[in-house]
């Protein structure tokens, strides 16, 4: 049968075009926020910031080069980068700039530092300079541009080397700004823009580039991250790697802590800290964690509690949050932490946060993504005993709850740290309602696909869609040691069910981890092939689908190859008329199999799928010389001596 989609396509959402609004607000004489601009600077403003989305290569470069004349045109670029649409210019505008125009600007910048890093919109410039100097420091650091050929051709692309005076002035600058945060490190962690120099500091002295979740836009994550090519790692100098370990000592002499901690700016850069600290510099990382273990956490636990507000704040659970969860920024900050800390740190977390107060955390629509996290970040493999007992007793409370991402993450972790397996398959089909009897277990797969009783799914099966949890929970059980329960629950499956679950886009993932789990026997997937019998062709026709088609016949013997070849010849036309069937046609070479020369099909099947083999081959090998290389990079940046940086005065 044809699998039909019955739900309506979602109306997209209008973006909130930053263009558009500051048109709207030119037209009521406002021209941009911060320094104020005459309407003829607006105008010529906002057209710069409108062609720059249009053109590109030579065109892009000459306006780019024009538009900083203009801004650096008696000195003006200081004031002119406080206004909203010229920040905004800037940001888009300076990795396309020349090195001497992108040098000029820091000159300008650095003569002063504090007025810059407190202002809402050249703060934002400040962070772009940062990130471009680190990428031109590097040692075979270089701009494209775009010049005449000597023959009169057309215009060709070149690079042009950065010399190394140009190299250590950047350097120079890194230094400047590193310094100057280190020294106003008590005022700006708190300050809401210069707390974001003080991240991209730590990024630029530690060369990672800070996870997207913990930066506070989308936009910003692209103007104001590592400027990397082709996905570089970037070298950073000895003294900046100096300076990184003495902002982690800084950090920890920092008083008010509980009160940073609990401020949203002040958590966000304590999250950019420890996430750089812990891929770099692991001992200072855990010294790091162990201070606010000891000094920070407490004081904010000790604030709530005296203060009285935990049922305030716990409207929605049946019983008061711990003090420490009912502040957001420190929760926050516990999640980074349980990530990058110690085996004995983790348990620490876990007996003093989160054990006995499981119930609660699961409900609560914050908390239960800090278990998630807890489960997530789990290491140590003898000690996770102790909090999967604690999980999985409060599984059914967090599925009433709606917050199904802990059921997912309990099994992720199972299945990452290879341990309570069995106990886990067990609990998750004593969840959907079909442990006992015996017999029942069997329909685990489609209940726990749409993570739904037995009761409901025996009443509602057409209404329950396929849960992307559901499918999520069924990939990490197929990757178990022993699935055998899941597999013969797939097995045993409908046709029908089956289909509906391939031609999802959440459920056809559960077709990738069947054929792709080594825990699977070769006997298992054959089967799990001709489960699929008179369905090829709807598969093959629909766009999700065909993939999962696709994964089946890697997995294929030539007689099942044969046989879904056989099907497909009998629906060809169904199969030309359809985008996804096209390609199916041509992969399977369905035509030469009409022909009726079954020697050179499957000869150039097996040639086909040797090739693949050996692709599939050569990307593991890849990818593990990209770990070796990533790990010997780590290691080379943790040298045992540094040049020193003294790190005296208030101001730079």
């Amino acid at each position: 049968m044809d699998h039909v989609n019955t739900q309506k396509p979602r109306k997209k959402k209008k973006k909130n075009n930053f263009l558009r609004q500051a048109k709207q607000q030119g037209k009521k004489g406002n021209y941009g926020r911060g320094k104020k601009l005459s309407e003829e600077e607006y105008n010529y403003y906002m057209r710069v910031l409108e062609q720059l989305k249009h053109v590109d290569g030579e065109e892009k470069e000459i306006l780019v080069r024009n538009f900083f004349r203009e801004v650096q045109r008696e000195g003006q670029e200081k004031s002119l980068a406080s206004n909203q649409i010229v920040s905004r210019i800037l940001d888009d505008a300076l990795p396309f700039a020349d090195i001497s125009q992108v040098l000029a600007l820091t000159r300008v910048f650095t003569a002063d530092l504090r007025v810059m890093s407190v202002d809402p919109f050249s703060s934002h410039v400040v962070q772009t300079l940062l990130t471009l100097a680190l990428k031109y420091s590097q040692k075979d650091a270089g701009l494209k541009r775009y010049e005449d050929s000597n023959e009169g051709e057309e215009v060709k692309e070149v690079t042009v080397k950065i010399t190394q005076e140009q190299k250590d002035e950047f350097c120079t600058f890194l230094e400047k700004v590193g310094k100057f945060a280190f020294n106003n490190l008590q005022d700006f962690v708190l300050d809401t823009y210069a707390s974001h120099i003080v991240r991209s500091v730590l990024e630029v002295c530690s060369g990672v580039d800070v996870p997207s979740d913990l930066k506070s836009s989308h936009k910003s994550h692209l103007s104001h991250g590592l400027c990397k090519d082709d996905g570089k790692l970037l070298s950073v100098p000895p003294n900046l790697k100096q300076l990184l370990k003495d902002l982690a000592q800084r950090f920890q002499k920092l008083s008010d802590l509980p009160d940073i901690m609990s401020n949203d700016c002040g958590s966000a850069v304590l999250q950019s800290l420890v996430s750089v600290l812990g891929i770099v510099e692991e001992k200072e990382c855990e010294d790091v964690v162990t201070h606010l273990l000891q000094h920070g956490l407490p004081g904010v636990v000790a604030w709530y509690s005296d203060s009285q507000q935990e049922q305030s704040y716990s409207e929605d659970a049946s019983a008061p949050l711990p003090p420490l969860f009912l502040d957001p920024p420190t929760t926050r900050l516990l999640e980074v932490m349980m990530r990058w800390c110690s085996n004995e740190q983790q348990s620490t977390i876990f007996h003093q946060y989160f054990q006995n107060n499981m119930k609660v955390l699961v409900q609560h629509r914050h908390t239960n993504f800090a278990v998630q996290r807890l489960l997530d970040a789990w290491k140590d493999k003898e000690t996770f005993s102790d909090v999967y007992d604690e999980v999985s007793v409060c599984l059914s409370v967090a599925v009433e709850a709606g917050h199904l991402g802990v059921v997912q993450a309990l099994a992720s972790a199972c299945r990452r740290l290879s341990t309570q397996q069995a106990q886990c398959m067990k609990v998750l089909m004593q969840l959907v309602n079909c442990w006992e009897p015996e017999k029942q277990q069997v329909q685990f797969a489609m209940l726990m696909l749409r993570l739904n009783s037995q009761q409901q799914e025996q009443s509602s099966s057409a209404q329950v869609p396929v849960s992307l949890h559901g499918s999520c929970v069924l990939q990490s059980l197929l990757h178990f040691q022993k699935p055998i329960k899941v597999v013969t629950s797939l097995l045993e499956s409908s046709v029908g069910d089956l289909q509906d679950m391939a031609c999802d886009p959440r459920g056809c993932h559960v077709v990738d981890a069947f054929t792709s789990s080594t825990a699977v026997g070769a006997k298992s997937k054959e089967k799990f092939v001709y489960s699929f019998k008179e369905t090829y062709t709807s598969l093959a026709c629909s766009k999700h689908g065909s993939r999962s088609l696709e994964e089946l016949w890697k997995v294929a013997s030539i007689k099942a190859k044969t046989q879904i070849c056989r099907e497909l010849v009998t629906d060809e036309y169904k199969l030309k008329d359809s985008p996804f069937g096209k390609i199916i046609y041509n992969k399977f070479k369905v035509d030469m199999f009409k022909r009726g020369n079954k020697g050179d099909w499957q000869e150039l099947v097996d040639k086909a799928e040797k090739k693949r083999t050996m692709f599939e081959d050569l990307l593991k090998e890849d990818e593990v010389s990209e770990k070796h290389k990533k790990k010997k990079a780590k290691t080379e940046n943790n040298p045992e001596n540094f040049t020193f940086i003294s790190a005296e005065g208030d101001d730079v």
